[in-house]
């Protein structure tokens, strides 16, 4: 990571210089300064960085936005070399072109993308999971969950996705226990609340107020007014057609 190095760099030369000088307190005061300036030098690297890459993003973000998915993927893929210079910044492309690639049917892609995603990032773990599972590797579809609630404990849906697939394999006392495990991180909330229910009464699971963020994991297909409804909104440049003038 440059800016760490870099950053690691100007401090050791602060602290090196004010030692060779025999200023006050020497080598002692020369240790305090490398860790100071270093912190300061990586926060305003970093913020350098931030301001260069951020437009990049937001015009990526359109792209997306207009359903131009295979240009979004490949300005993203443009980016990766920055991510030598920000931390965290690889794993956030991982995610972002591991998404785009499973959402439009790009499997090896995603799989590939989706592996090296942030820890972090909930949605791309999730979509991993869900890959997975639908691959039949139900083992590295546990994985996937268990690493995404460990990393985002307050998130409620990777509990609600690793019961939905518990279910589908027959176990529902222990679908009910991640459930359970759910309650545990955010007591009154109404999805886990009601899949509760449901579980205890012999149900199905309902994950139908997740919305696309659910759906678009491709385990169950939207309802067809969903899906007529985002055929709509993606429809580029949609709009009713002008009445005539009589």
């Amino acid at each position: 990571m440059y800016t760490i190095l870099i950053s690691m760099l100007i401090g050791a030369a602060s602290g090196a210089l004010w030692t060779v000088l025999g200023l006050w307190k020497d080598w002692q005061m020369g240790i305090v300064l490398f860790v100071l300036v270093s912190g300061v030098s990586f926060i305003l690297i970093s913020r350098a960085m931030a301001k260069r890459i951020e437009p990049r993003f937001l015009a990526i973000q359109k792209q997306i936005q207009a359903g131009q998915t295979q240009l979004a993927i490949g300005q993203l893929e443009e980016l990766m070399p920055l991510s030598r210079w920000q931390v965290l910044l690889k794993g956030q492309i991982h995610a972002q072109i591991g998404l785009l690639a499973y959402a439009s049917g790009d499997e090896k892609r995603a799989e590939e993308h989706l592996a090296e995603a942030g820890l972090r990032s909930t949605e791309a773990k999730l979509a991993q999971a869900a890959l997975a599972y639908r691959k039949g590797r139900k083992d590295q579809a546990r994985e996937a969950l268990d690493v995404a609630i460990r990393a985002n404990k307050k998130q409620i849906m990777p509990y609600h996705v690793y019961a939905w697939m518990l279910l589908k394999e027959g176990d529902r006392d222990a679908a009910i226990q991640k459930l359970v495990d759910a309650q545990k991180v955010e007591k009154s909330n109404e999805s886990t609340e009601e899949n509760l229910a449901r579980l205890r009464n012999g149900k199905k699971l309902s994950m139908k107020r997740f919305g696309m963020a659910w759906y678009g994991l491709q385990l169950e297909k939207p309802p067809a007014q969903l899906r007529a409804a985002q055929g709509m909104a993606g429809r580029k440049g949609f709009r009713q057609k002008p009445s005539r003038k009589r």
